[in-house]
């Protein structure tokens, strides 16, 4: 029986997932949009993620970014795979398989200028969230930034019955030791209870599509979601309260869109939540009209706001980078409804962005030769586009050439790893300072371009000589392609698709 890991699920290790609201610079992007202060990356910062988990963010931001990277998460197994990606990069970071109160007590570390934990709050115990919360008053600076999701009410009040029942059932009546077959059968266990109609679930008429979309989910994140002894799930202001005590102020959270508050509330009830004084009592009842379910805050130790002609001017000289080269969505889904943007602005921003080979590029020389389109104008659909995924925050120009090296090493690890694995599909950006969503197939295809494979048909052949090599082949219509003239075909097209459509975008990323 595991003792060092207060309960939390380590049968399994976790997802190889990349969460961009850990990005320096995303993140930065989203408290100038809210008005917040946000100051330039610099070789002297220092950022720490609590809970790591297998490290693959943490990484891409020690390379992609300026500053002194440091973390820690529990699994050894987890730590084990961060340190490993470190060295692949040559970043330099220091991540520990310590505890929380182990890292709490360091007294290796510096001060921090950033402090982030993604989906790690609401599954600890309370003893560990005040420990968090010392750790950030001991060691966050004076306009540090700490950035926390969680789960929250009211929107997660319709499916926590459901997580008890799992954990029920797995502290019981589970009858193997194996993962899958624990999350299999308490989904099993849930799903005939379901069906006997309980009176509760009669009362809540969304249970049986949360549980449905819930067994969805792979089953080592459904175990670590939900079969950790501790979950805690909380109002924004519980969070709030217990973060005053390391002197932490609310500011924004990282859902950007939220900076347009007519995008993500009706007008009438925006109209009423501009009627209440307090700053946090209007937060919470915001929840309320989202029904939010999971929270995404950033806080400052001693925010600082600007005029809105600083985050005007701030944001104009900001560089911003496509992220596809397919035209602009003409529609885009927000919480109230579906709204269309000017097509024509949107159109000249597309062209400006696209023009030099999709080199990124600032709104300051192009506000001056489109004299009929405002600064406010441009603002509110680059917030858009950003909150989409469309466009790209992108970090100073000085700051992207340092850190280049080092996302050159950790992207040709990355490339060097798809020849076995599709596990991670990311890479890391110099010019974001993220990661970006590269899968298997087009790491292999850039692999084969560093080795001097250019042409479509080229690097086709030498992809099907790894795959064939490990009996694997590609799939067509959800048919398997069974001779190598056909996978050769079907990856010369995929090649040949990539070549066209997605390599000029990682150029300008400086992926490729």
């Amino acid at each position: 029986m595991n003792t060092w890991n207060y309960g939390y699920f380590t049968e399994s290790t976790y997802t190889y997932g990349y969460y961009r609201e850990l990005n320096p610079v995303f993140q930065k992007f989203c408290l100038l949009a809210k008005s917040f202060a946000a100051p330039e990356a610099n070789e002297n910062e220092n950022y720490c993620e609590l809970g790591f988990g297998q490290g693959v963010s943490l990484n891409i931001h020690a390379a992609a970014n300026l500053g002194n990277f440091f973390g820690t998460d529990f699994n050894p197994a987890h730590a084990a795979h961060a340190n490993e990606l470190c060295s692949a990069s040559g970043s330099g970071g220091k991540f520990f398989d310590d505890s929380f109160e182990e890292m709490l007590n360091r007294s290796d570390l510096p001060r921090f200028d950033s402090i982030n934990l993604h989906g790690i709050w609401s599954w600890i115990s309370t003893e560990n969230q005040k420990i968090i919360v010392e750790f950030a008053r001991k060691f966050l600076n004076p306009g540090g930034t700490f950035y926390n999701s969680y789960n929250c009410y009211p929107g997660w009040s319709p499916a926590a019955p459901l997580r008890e029942l799992f954990v029920l059932h797995d502290k019981y009546a589970q009858k193997s030791k194996k993962t899958y077959e624990r999350v299999e059968e308490a989904m099993k266990f849930t799903e005939e209870l379901l069906a006997k109609k309980p009176a509760y679930f009669g009362r809540v008429p969304d249970v049986a599509k949360i549980f449905e979309s819930t067994r969805k989910h792979d089953h080592d994140y459904l175990a670590h979601e939900y079969f950790n002894r501790d979950w805690i799930c909380m109002y924004f202001t519980d969070v709030v309260e217990l973060l005053e005590d390391a002197k932490l102020e609310f500011t924004c959270t990282a859902e950007v869109v939220e900076a347009l508050e007519h995008l993500s509330i009706q007008r009438d009830a925006l109209d009423f939540l501009n009627q209440i004084e307090a700053p946090v009592m209007r937060e919470q009842v915001k929840d309320y009209f989202i029904n939010r379910q999971f929270r995404k805050d950033i806080f400052i130790r001693g925010a600082r706001r600007i005029s809105a002609y600083e985050r005007i001017t701030r944001l104009m000289n900001t560089n911003y980078v496509l992220m596809s080269t397919d035209p602009l969505p003409e529609k885009f889904q927000v919480a109230v409804g579906e709204i269309s943007l000017a097509k024509d602005v949107c159109d000249k921003i597309r062209e400006h962005l696209a023009s030099q080979n999709y080199r990124p590029k600032n709104f300051s020389e192009f506000l001056k030769k489109n004299q009929d389109i405002s600064a406010q104008n441009i603002e509110q659909i680059l917030i858009i586009l950003v909150h989409n995924g469309n466009v790209a925050p992108c970090q100073p120009d000085a700051a992207a050439k340092l850190v280049k090296p080092k996302c050159d090493a950790l992207n040709k690890y990355f490339c060097t790893r798809a020849k076995n694995s599709g596990d991670i599909n990311f890479m890391a950006s110099p010019i974001t300072g993220g990661g970006i969503t590269v899968n298997r197939f087009e790491q292999l295809f850039l692999g084969a371009l560093a080795d001097g494979k250019k042409s479509a048909n080229t690097i086709a052949s030498s992809i099907w000589e790894i795959l064939s090599e490990q009996g694997q082949a590609l799939l067509q219509n959800g048919k398997r392609l069974e001779t190598p003239e056909e996978n050769i075909a079907q990856l010369k097209d995929m090649a040949q698709d990539f070549l066209d459509k997605r390599l000029p975008i990682l150029k300008a990323l400086q992926i490729a």
